[in-house]
């Protein structure tokens, strides 16, 4: 891998951990509103928040807290994949000789040569 590709990578990998962290947070802070719209605040808020990302507590056949932070972290990861492959795949577009040759033949007649 040249160093170029090593930018490319770190920044694709930068820009999908970035979306899938917002998504994740905007995911996890509209449970805990709901929650506390509810009437729980702090520790029982959180709790409740997973529970319910979750698809409801263990003991009325959900998926629990645990299955909570699996929601969470699904929400985070998605993104993050998309978002990574798409930048990297831009990069590679545009470092195809097919585009740098489509690119400089429209420079040239641009400028008239």
């Amino acid at each position: 891998m040249q160093f170029g590709e090593k930018k490319a990578v770190g920044a694709a990998v930068a820009s999908g951990a970035a979306a899938g962290i917002a998504n994740a947070t905007y995911v996890f802070a509209s449970a805990v509103a709901v929650a506390e719209a509810a009437g729980l605040t702090g520790a029982a808020a959180t709790s409740s928040a997973l529970a319910t990302l979750g698809g409801g507590a263990i003991a009325a056949d959900g998926g629990g807290m645990a299955a909570g932070v699996t929601a969470i972290a699904a929400a985070a990861a998605w993104p993050a994949a998309g978002v990574a492959v798409v930048v990297f795949g831009g990069y590679q577009l545009y470092k195809s000789p097919t585009v740098r040759s489509w690119a400089s033949t429209r420079l040239e007649q641009a400028q008239g040569k």
